[in-house]
């Protein structure tokens, strides 16, 4: 499903169903510590937002890509959990590692994001996870942000005002940036924490990380 602008934002941070303030959930994520293009390329655009109000920039740190959710932690015991990162190890094991591309942002409903080439293997590597997931629980759980499928993005900054979305796409715009490529050879479990106050980020811990073509 392509991701393209709105004309209008929306604050992303409402409630999530079961998802109150300091409980932590597990999901799969790819995470990007050791990607400076990519934290070159957000910064460039953040920069270029800096002075507009209504929206939390996303820390170098904290940029990822959301791919699938377990459950949270106190519903989740640790056998369960491991015997989904055995399962998933094993799936992911026969997939190659990966090279994307970054390079132009999207205004989407709740945020600022760009949009990942090519998207056909991180679909795979979202297959292969939901795969592992059910093989252990029985299913796979469906986020609300998937609700229309999965959307592979990178998130830079989140809307907490709705409005129009003009103002973002003309700094957006006024960019000139080269692409950024991000090598991908692993896939981390991590344990997530939605902070609201004072600030308004994802923060987690990486419970496990799962290698790419290792079969």
């Amino acid at each position: 499903m392509t991701i393209e602008n709105v004309d209008e934002v929306r604050s992303h941070w409402w409630p999530r169903q079961g998802w109150w303030p300091g409980r932590l959930v597990y999901t799969w994520h790819l995470t990007f510590e050791h990607a400076p293009q990519l934290h070159q390329l957000a910064e460039r655009y953040q920069t270029a937002l800096s002075t507009i109000r209504g929206h939390n920039p996303i820390p170098a740190q904290w940029l990822h890509l959301t791919v699938q959710s377990v459950g949270f932690v106190d519903e989740v015991s640790e056998e369960l959990l491991d015997q989904v990162i055995k399962a998933v190890g094993v799936r992911l094991g026969q997939l190659a590692p990966i090279e994307l591309t970054f390079h132009q942002p999207v205004v989407i409903g709740e945020a600022v994001v760009l949009a990942p080439t090519p998207v056909g293997p991180l679909h795979q590597i979202w297959d292969e996870i939901r795969t592992g997931i059910a093989e252990v629980a029985g299913n796979a759980p469906t986020a609300a942000e998937q609700a229309k499928g999965f959307r592979p993005h990178v998130s830079l900054t989140y809307f907490n005002t709705p409005g129009p979305a003009k103002p973002y796409m003309d700094g957006l715009n006024a960019v000139d940036a080269d692409a950024a490529n991000v090598n991908v050879d692993q896939v981390a479990l991590i344990v997530q924490n939605r902070v609201l106050d004072p600030e308004r980020v994802y923060r987690w811990n990486t419970y496990a990380t799962v290698p790419l073509g290792t079969r």
